[in-house]
């Protein structure tokens, strides 16, 4: 069974992230779309993406151009796997901007799914410590959110099912560099600060104890 991994500045990832279950043929959801293809790799399913054409999954893994991965649509983007990850947690988890922003394009409602343990892609993306789309996932909720309401604390630093926000799951992960998405925008400064480090998570800890447990000073000197 894959273990939570701390790590820094490479991806870290946990069961949920991939879905590495995989054990023989699994059955193909209803929303699997088939193709003529040569057979998904053993890695693609693992990370629950042999509902993709393998060129595509590995495409979207290795940023490669847009036109690799160009067949995302509308159908693709409905796809799910058992634990619920959509191809926009994927992208988030590899952290393609590009990517992020086609399907956030074509489906919006994806900035907001969660898996089977409460991640949504923004908690994905942090506990990747890939800022730059977790910047981009916030300025794409942003659009249609007013900074100053409760819908927008609530999408934007919603909880996991350990009570992580993104931030917890940054600084778990040893990605002290994500204060720096306060920098992208005032109005996400102000909500973040109102109220998003001092939510604590199950264990009682909100992201002001783990940046001190962890000897961040210079995020502690900023919150």
């Amino acid at each position: 069974m894959m273990k939570f991994l701390r790590c820094g500045g490479k991806i870290c990832m946990n069961n949920n992230d991939v879905e590495n279950n995989y054990n023989g043929e699994e059955q193909p959801s209803r929303n699997v779309i088939e193709s003529s293809e040569e057979r998904r790799s053993d890695e693609a399913k693992a990370h629950g993406w042999w509902l993709l054409p393998k060129k595509t999954y590995d495409s979207i893994k290795e940023k490669k151009p847009e036109s690799d991965w160009s067949e995302i649509d509308d159908d693709t983007i409905k796809q799910e796997r058992p634990r619920r990850n959509t191809v926009l947690h994927i992208a988030a988890l590899y952290g393609n901007d590009k990517c992020v922003e086609k399907i956030v394009e074509i489906g919006p409602g994806l900035l907001k799914a969660r898996n089977t343990t409460g991640d949504t892609p923004l908690h994905v993306a942090a506990r990747a410590g890939n800022i730059s789309t977790l910047e981009k996932l916030v300025a794409a909720l942003l659009r249609d959110l007013n900074p100053n309401s409760e819908e927008a604390k609530l999408t934007i630093l919603v909880a996991n099912f350990q009570g992580n926000t993104f931030f917890h799951e940054a600084l778990l992960n040893g990605h002290k560099n994500v204060i720096n998405i306060l920098d992208s925008s005032p109005d996400f400064k102000h909500l973040a600060e109102e109220t998003g480090f001092t939510r604590r998570n199950r264990s009682g800890k909100s992201v002001l104890h783990l940046a001190i447990e962890k000897g961040y000073r210079d995020i502690v000197d900023d919150l």
